[in-house]
């Protein structure tokens, strides 16, 4: 696909679709709700504060033509909190019954470890862990719009290049144990110890492995749902280095300095997340997205190459899935759904 692919020029017409996008109160986000919803669709956007939800819709509202306020509404939600996930969800199904596309946008890089009060680090609880609980609770609503026999539907994860960029291709991860969620590492690869980390504030190799994570979640989702012969393509998506103020805020002092002159900007990094939830091209090439990683503007890449490890991939979601319903039934919620 061309790199020239843009929203406004060719995204299709969405009205009577309901969106999804977590994360939608700024960056990448809120450009991707503002896009949406300027192409007619009614989109739900998720943000953890009332302030943070007003200020998204005033921006759409200000920055899209003919967008009313009744297709543009807050789901309050902490991805890192399984309780608020439980509580968004259930205000979903009960103002919708169908939903046409959902984006697992919002994310977290974090300075300092941070663990929630499950135990799970910070930045896989909100990347990965919130995401994971959160498409499974309104997976009925996609696959009910999925039914109607020329329907559309699309879930698209927000991955990373640093899936890649900070693992070696022959890194030794395991999945298959509740490590990887409390944020323990096999070890760190050389050349974080002696070259990476001195490049970066943030703890690049954790957020990294969350983003690992949502690569292999969007993958062996897409598989599940081929079983069920469902329609709806599950793929991931890395937007591109970002000039938002919390992606600048990663880098040493001088590289940041040469990073703002060479990062796209929010709008433009929206792109490629509206790209794998509208363009034609997906849909008419299915075979060609479906499950895969995608970068800017529409290119298919491979992501890392755990993701060919089949025990790997489904230590990740066996794990992921037993962890989440031990705290689900310790706070006495119902158990995850069948895929």
């Amino acid at each position: 696909m061309t790199k020239a692919w843009n929203p406004r020029l060719n995204m299709p017409d969405l009205k009577g679709k309901v969106a999804v996008v977590t994360g939608g109160n700024s960056g990448i986000g809120l450009h991707t709700v503002k896009h949406l919803a300027s192409k007619g669709a009614k989109v739900y956007f998720t943000a953890r504060s009332e302030a943070k939800a007003t200020y998204t819709i005033d921006y759409v509202l200000s920055n899209s033509a003919g967008v009313s306020k009744d297709r543009v509404i807050w789901l309050s939600m902490d991805l890192s909190d399984v309780k608020s996930v439980k509580y968004a969800v259930e205000e979903l199904r009960a103002k919708e019954q169908t939903i046409h596309i959902l984006v697992n946008n919002a994310g977290l890089v974090m300075n300092k470890f941070e663990t929630t009060e499950a135990g799970w680090e910070m930045a896989m609880a909100v990347c990965h862990v919130g995401h994971f609980v959160f498409t499974n609770g309104i997976l009925p609503l996609l696959k009910r719009a999925a039914s109607n026999e020329h329907a559309d539907v699309r879930i698209v994860t927000v991955s990373s290049s640093v899936q890649y960029f900070f693992f070696p291709p022959k890194y030794e991860f395991d999945f298959t144990t509740p490590a990887f969620l409390t944020g323990t590492l096999p070890y760190d690869p050389w050349q974080w110890r002696y070259l990476q980390k001195h490049m970066f504030t943030a703890d690049m190799m954790r957020y990294s492995l969350a983003k690992l994570a949502n690569f292999i979640f969007a993958q062996e989702l897409q598989r599940r749902l081929d079983e069920q012969g469902s329609s709806i393509i599950s793929l991931s998506v890395h937007p591109g280095s970002v000039r938002s103020p919390n992606a600048l805020d990663i880098f040493s002092a001088p590289l940041k300095a040469l990073m703002r002159r060479v990062m796209l900007g929010e709008d433009e990094g929206s792109f490629t997340l509206l790209f794998a939830a509208t363009a034609k091209d997906v849909r008419e090439r299915p075979d060609e997205f479906k499950g895969k990683y995608v970068e800017p503007v529409g290119e298919v890449k491979p992501g890392h190459v755990v993701g060919n490890d089949e025990k790997q991939v489904q230590g990740l979601w066996d794990t992921t899935t037993n962890e989440v319903n031990k705290l689900l039934a310790k706070k006495g919620y119902a158990p995850l759904l069948d895929w």
